[in-house]
C-alpha cells in the first residue's frame, strides 16, 4: 500500500532520511524502531508532505504522492496520530472528533463514525462535552485515534503512541492497534518500545541517524528476535 524508495530527506542542506526504501503491505503491521533523533519523525513528515524529499520517491497504492500536498495525501486515505497526540486542547472531545472529518460532508457518516469512536473508547462518550485538554495523556490519546480514523484512511499512520502513557494504558492501546489491524486496517507503527512493537508487526524495520541499518520482513519469531537484538546492541551503545 505504502512504499518509500531511496527517500533522502534534509533539513537545508543537513540530511535526515539517507536513501530510506521501505514497504507498508496492505492489511499489514508494520513497525519502524530507532532511539530519539533516528529520523522515524521526519520518515512520517516526509509521507503526509510535510517536509518534501531531494530525491526517491513516495508511493501510496502505487501512485507517487512526494511532491502533493498534505491536505490532498491526508484527503487519499493517509491518516495520523501524531507524536505528542496534538489534540486541541481548548476543544471538546466532540468538536475534536468533528475536526477530523473535515473532509467528509455526509452528516449520517460522520455521526457513524463518532458513535463507532464512542463505540471503542467508551471513556470518550462518558467525556464528549470535556475539553480535550483537561484528559489524562491516555484519554487524549484515544482521542487522537479517533479523530484519525475520523477521516476513515486506508493507512494509519502512529507516532510514538505509547509515549509517556502508564504502562496499563498502553496495553490498551497496542490492544486497540492489533483490533483496527483485524478489522483491516494498514498500519505503520513508529515505535521506540520495540518489543511491544515487533510482538504484533508483520514486518519491521531499524532506523539509526536516517539509514535502515536492519530489517525483518518475515513474521516470524527467529526473524523478529535477530531484529530484536540489534535494537538492543544499538540502545545498549547509545547508553555507552
Amino acid at each position: 500500500m505504502l512504499t518509500l524508495v531511496n527517500v533522502y530527506t534534509a533539513y537545508g542542506s543537513v540530511p535526515v532520511l539517507k536513501n530510506v526504501t521501505l514497504e507498508v503491505p496492505d492489511g499489514q503491521i508494520t513497525c519502524l524502531l530507532g532511539s530519539n533523533g533516528a529520523g522515524k519523525s521526519t520518515t512520517i513528515n516526509t509521507i503526509l508532505g510535510f517536509v518534501k524529499p531531494k530525491a526517491g520517491q513516495v508511493l501510496f497504492r502505487g501512485k507517487d504522492i512526494s511532491g502533493k500536498s498534505t491536505e490532498s495525501i491526508v484527503r487519499s486515505g493517509v491518516g495520523v496520530v501524531p507524536e505528542g497526540r496534538r489534540v486541541f486542547p481548548k476543544m471538546t472531545v466532540e468538536e475534536n472528533l468533528f475536526v477530523g472529518a473535515c473532509a467528509c460532508s455526509d452528516k449520517t457518516r460522520i455521526k457513524e463514525n463518532i458513535a463507532k469512536a464512542y463505540t471503542m473508547f467508551p471513556r470518550l462518550a462518558e467525556r464528549r462535552t470535556q475539553n480535550a485538554g483537561t484528559m489524562s495523556g491516555g484519554e487524549q490519546q484515544m482521542l487522537a485515534i479517533s479523530r484519525a480514523l475520523m477521516g476513515e484512511p486506508e493507512i494509519l499512520l502512529l507516532d510514538e503512541p505509547s509515549l509517556g502513557l502508564a504502562p496499563l494504558v498502553v496495553n490498551d492501546i497496542f490492544n486497540t492497534i492489533k483490533q483496527l489491524n483485524k478489522d483491516g486496517m494498514t498500519i505503520l507503527l513508529i515505535e521506540q518500545n520495540g518489543a511491544k512493537a515487533l510482538e504484533m508487526a508483520d514486518r519491521g524495520y531499524l532506523m539509526q541517524k536516517g539509514e535502515l541499518i536492519a530489517s525483518c520482513t518475515e513474521k516470524t519469531a527467529e526473524a523478529k528476535e535477530k531484529l530484536m537484538t540489534v535494537y538492543l546492541n544499538q540502545q545498549k551503545g547509545k547508553e555507552a
